[in-house]
């Protein structure tokens, strides 16, 4: 019967054709519960695999990925926050926003301080370029970082893509800057 449920459910997130909805209309309780969800549950337990697994020594690629999964769960949190429930209700740009990598990236860069989102020392001074373009690159290396987790070719088809470098004390300050403003944020 769970399982008829959830089913049904999954299905209501589907157009006719497959495809993800646009919008979705969710009640006012869940969409603070999806909040709650975020702040409460995901970002923390994201973090804190993220931090034991760099700890005990795992590969700092790995945890650099589920970092980023806890930074794209903060834009998609930001994103919830942007709503008003009218009626009860809260109308959700599902397939485009909440669906896709890109938005919630892009927001959580924009929110987050500079340690939240430097996993690498290098020669970049985001002073020199235009911000617009530096969040734009931000958020490309926020994508690429979760390539951690599959293997792909190159856009060229020339080659492996290659997983982003991370600088170990960046990722570890990054993770305690975040968890301190998560643990805020409640």
């Amino acid at each position: 019967m769970k399982l008829v449920k959830e089913l049904r459910d999954f299905f209501l997130l589907l157009d006719k054709k497959g495809k993800w909805v646009e919008n979705l209309e969710v009640t006012e309780k869940l969409w603070k519960e999806m909040m709650e969800e975020i702040v409460i549950r995901r970002i923390p337990k994201l973090l804190d695999c993220a931090e034991r697994l760099l700890h005990a020594g795992g590969d700092e690629s790995i945890c650099a990925g589920l970092y980023t999964y806890a930074i794209e769960e903060y834009g998609k949190l930001l994103l919830l926050k942007q709503y008003s429930p009218v009626n009860g209700k809260v109308h959700i740009k599902f397939r485009y926003c909440f669906r896709t990598h890109g938005p919630k990236f892009r927001i959580a860069i924009r929110n987050l301080p500079k340690e939240c989102t430097t996993l690498r020392k290098g020669v970049f001074d985001p002073g020199i370029f235009d911000k617009k373009i530096f969040d734009v690159g931000q958020t490309a290396d926020s994508e690429a970082r979760l390539t951690t987790f599959y293997s792909d070719f190159t856009d060229s088809a020339d080659s492996i893509r290659s997983v982003p470098s991370v600088d170990i004390d960046c990722l570890q300050n990054a993770i305690k800057q975040f968890k301190i403003l998560v643990s805020n944020f409640r």
